[in-house]
């Protein structure tokens, strides 16, 4: 004679259930079910359905400029689109030749789009893989959209900076910031050789009178540089405005350095989407491990330093920008290879793909 004991599982609830014969406290949750053992159940039907996990169907390849895609996803269930704002990126994980890789790819699609739209410039692993390897109908793992690179919360005229690849954050926000009833000035100053999303931006400063938009294009004989002239000339009201700055090192110093230098330090928001990568000339320096007790010299930046050593910290992006490296620096002095600028204060947090050894360093790792 069998016994068959059906548990009954409410959430939020300490009231016992009876079924037949048997009490079970509904808070019970059976331990030995995992959640990797279902996810790889349920893709052995379809590898979309999972348990919690976030995937993402490849809808469409396309080449929109000088190695330069448009990735089009259609995410399962489990991504929740209410979450996603205007500037904000995403996780993709990747499996290349049997490692998972992880990279932060921005937003080009607006928020209440019903696929994900990602600008991916050909410039590392993941995005040559995205670019060269992937197929239409492959599914990877993607994240819940995240970032702090979004449209304050003010009336203010907006500026818009960017070049090259760092204008994908910048399609969705310059779109939001024309959507509203009462909007104000909006102008774009994009740098780039082979300028992405060239003919959505025309048809934007087209149907919207206060949206300007100045797309130079530069070559490498004859390059254009960012500068004050410049900026007086493209938005002579630039002191009242809002600005958001997405590009190259080069360009964000530069933006960075002037506004600094006229007082408006606090009117500028900056993003930047290149990899750091270790300077092969730059001095050894001791770092510290603490609690993993591993002691190693870094060059560059610490992360990859780390790893160089054999060391596995988690990371994500590889840019400065998900925080999933973030980590307490106990003591020595970094400096923020993003902005240049040196922070020698003890037990403060740092990232470590975008932070330089330049004294001996420890962290809470």
């Amino acid at each position: 004679m069998f016994t068959y004991i059906t548990v009954v599982h409410q959430v939020n609830s300490c009231q016992p259930k009876y079924e037949g014969a048997a009490m079970i406290q509904t808070s019970y949750r059976p331990h030995w079910i995992r959640e990797d053992f279902v996810d790889y159940v349920l893709g052995q039907v379809n590898p979309m359905w999972t348990w919690q996990r976030v995937m993402a169907r490849v809808e469409a390849i396309e080449p929109i400029a000088d190695d330069m895609i448009k990735l089009t996803l259609s995410a399962n269930k489990h991504f929740n689109p209410a979450l996603i704002q205007a500037g904000q990126f995403v996780m993709l994980t990747v499996r290349i030749d049997g490692i998972q890789h992880q990279r932060a790819y921005s937003l080009v699609s607006s928020p209440d789009s019903k696929t994900l739209v990602f600008g991916i410039k050909k410039q590392g692993r993941v995005s040559r893989y995205l670019a060269d390897r992937a197929q239409v109908g492959d599914v990877i793992e993607i994240s819940q959209a995240s970032g702090e690179f979004t449209l304050n919360d003010t009336p203010a005229a907006k500026l818009f900076v960017s070049a090259g690849s760092g204008i994908t954050p910048i399609v969705p926000m310059i779109k939001q910031a024309l959507s509203g009833s009462n909007t104000d000035a909006v102008t774009l100053i994009y740098y780039s050789r082979d300028p992405a999303f060239r003919a959505e931006l025309e048809a934007l400063a087209a149907q919207h009178p206060l949206f300007t938009l100045h797309i130079i294009v530069d070559s490498a004989e004859k390059p254009a540089f960012f500068t004050a002239e410049a900026l007086d000339r493209l938005c002579p009201d630039a002191a009242k405005r809002d600005t958001y700055v997405c590009a190259a090192p080069g360009l964000m110093k530069a933006t960075r350095l002037l506004w600094a230098e006229r007082g408006w330090s606090n009117r500028i928001k900056q993003e930047s989407f290149l990899p750091i990568t270790v300077d092969e000339n730059a001095t050894a320096v001791p770092v510290t491990f603490r609690r993993s007790q591993r002691d190693f010299e870094a060059k560059g930046n610490l992360l990859a330093s780390a790893e160089a050593a054999g060391l596995k910290p988690a990371f994500g992006c590889r840019m400065g920008i998900c925080n999933t490296c973030v980590c307490t620096k106990v003591s020595g002095t970094v400096r923020n290879l993003a902005t240049g600028e040196l922070n020698d204060q003890n037990n403060v947090q740092i990232k470590l793909c975008v932070s330089e050894a330049v004294s001996p360093v420890q962290i809470d790792l």
